[in-house]
């Protein structure tokens, strides 16, 4: 089964609803009534222009109550779009938990589970790849890199 597929700003969106802490239902809801008043001191990006990213989804039609329930995977994603989900899901800041060496992500601590989250969300154009990890420790030094990939592979 394919995984839904979501532009990144209807990603992003729902990556900072998600960075409230409060259950998927209340997240869905407040797209639905596009309220989203319950959340607001929550998130992590309280400027984000949630309606717009909304209308967004409608306009180009992003299945994002299915991504919500079953998982997603972004369509494209930049590099400051990947550094945002870093930020958004799980909680890795660029100077304070990571580099970046011109498009590659580098000495990023992820414990296993993270790692596949996030190569699940970002693999059709991006490549997580252990570095090395201590012994006895669940974190694990990772790389982010482009792939380079022809249209037909």
């Amino acid at each position: 089964m394919s995984k839904v597929q979501l532009s990144i700003p209807v990603a992003l969106l729902i990556e900072n609803l998600r960075s409230s802490g409060e259950p998927t239902d209340v997240i869905i809801e407040c797209i639905k009534q596009r309220d989203f008043s319950p959340l607001l001191g929550k998130v992590k990006e309280k400027t984000m222009d949630f309606e717009e990213r909304c209308q967004t989804a409608e306009d180009i039609g992003d299945e994002w109550e299915e991504a919500i329930h079953s998982g997603y995977e972004f369509k494209f994603l930049h590099i400051n779009g990947l550094k945002r989900l870093l930020y958004f899901r799980f909680d890795r800041a660029i100077d304070r938990d990571y580099e970046q060496d011109g498009i590659t992500l580098k000495n990023l601590h992820l414990d296993p589970g993270e790692i596949d989250t996030l190569q699940g969300l970002i693999g059709r154009q991006w490549q997580v790849i252990e570095e090395d990890h201590e012994v006895g420790s669940m974190q694990r030094t990772v790389s982010i890199k482009l792939l380079y990939r022809n249209e037909d592979d």
